[in-house]
């Protein structure tokens, strides 16, 4: 019985600790869209972003921590109705995956431009759907909340490197990064 429940501990262990590897090699998301850039505008959002900002030295690194941290501290999940706009999430503070994306993308645009990194650095806002070992998740759903999931490509354009994020597993599992789908 004791060899068993060690067996167990280490098992959960490992799989707490290596979750966003684990989760990067059996979920893929599979790109099938995209949605628009939301332009900032709402003051209370400036200012929590100006304030994670201040005497930090901007690179992708900051942007996508500072992103990702107002993100999680503003937004609450939910599968009811929410907007999608940033201007108006920072009030309700309700989003669904689509809020999520559409919050953090608006946030890493937001420091891209203000640090005059367009040259090196594009932000977008990606619609998905999930597929596990290959499978469609999706086609197991009626609902059409589950018609597709959300997630941010981040583009390194002097190296090509490409980062995959997806804020509300980012929230919820702690997971950074995913993995899209390869098309050969």
């Amino acid at each position: 019985m004791k060899k068993a429940l060690k067996i167990i501990g280490v098992s959960i262990l490992i799989l707490i600790l290596f979750r966003g590897i684990i989760f990067r090699l059996v979920i893929k998301y599979n790109e099938i869209g995209s949605r628009p850039k939301t332009e900032i505008t709402n003051s209370k959002l400036i200012e929590r972003i100006e304030g994670n900002s201040e005497n930090r030295e901007i690179d992708l690194k900051e942007i996508l921590e500072i992103a990702d941290k107002i993100t999680k501290e503003e937004l609450k999940f939910t599968t009811n109705r929410a907007s999608n706009n940033p201007n108006e999430l920072i009030n309700t503070n309700q989003a669904n995956c689509v809020g999520y994306s559409a919050m953090f993308n608006s946030i890493a645009n937001y420091l891209i431009r203000k640090n005059n990194l367009q040259n090196e650095f594009k932000a977008e806002h990606k619609i998905g759907q999930l597929e596990l070992f290959g499978i469609n998740l999706h086609q197991f759903f009626e609902s059409p909340f589950f018609r597709d999931h959300d997630f941010n490509e981040i583009t390194n354009k002097k190296t090509g490197e490409k980062i995959f994020i997806d804020p509300s597993v980012s929230d919820y599992l702690r997971i950074k990064r995913v993995a899209k789908k390869r098309i050969n």
